[in-house]
């Protein structure tokens, strides 16, 4: 028997908290309209790595993994098929140029992927998505649209 925060394999599609934090309760009120927004898994477009300058010492850059995601499922606020970018500070992309080509000419199999600490930022009329890591779910396509 599955819930709606597992596969049919029993593997975790989030991390969201989505029961109600005697210590975080703000937090816990602004993730959960998050997940219904824009739902718990995403269909990868692309991947890429950039270097951007480390806030504690001007001198270094750190990387940060860029993804490129599909909305999939039905159950969000989103129209399946908008397009999000998630960033991961200090982590590189684990899509190389030639998997970027392939999942752009249809040669590799679509990958269902979740976020890790996926958040929500918005800042002088600008925002975006960060988390902490991205998982390739073993689940396809038509089975997320429907998680």
């Amino acid at each position: 028997m599955s819930n709606n925060n597992t596969t049919k394999q029993g593997e975790l599609l989030s991390t969201f908290n989505e029961t109600n934090s005697k210590r975080t309760p703000i937090q816990s009120a602004l993730t959960r309209p998050l997940v219904e927004a824009i739902g718990k898994c995403f269909l990868l477009l692309s991947g890429t790595t950039e270097e951007v300058q480390d806030s504690n010492d001007e001198s270094k850059t750190i990387p940060r993994a860029v993804y490129e995601v599909r909305v999939i499922s039905s159950k969000t606020r989103l129209p399946i098929g908008t397009v999000l970018t998630v960033k991961i500070k200090g982590s590189e992309s684990v899509i190389n140029d030639d998997d970027n080509k392939k999942l752009l000419l249809g040669l590799e199999k679509n990958k269902v992927v979740a976020f890790e600490n996926l958040s929500h930022w918005n800042f002088n009329g600008s925002e975006g998505l960060s988390a902490s890591s991205m998982r390739v779910l073993d689940v396809s396509p038509q089975e997320a649209m429907n998680l």
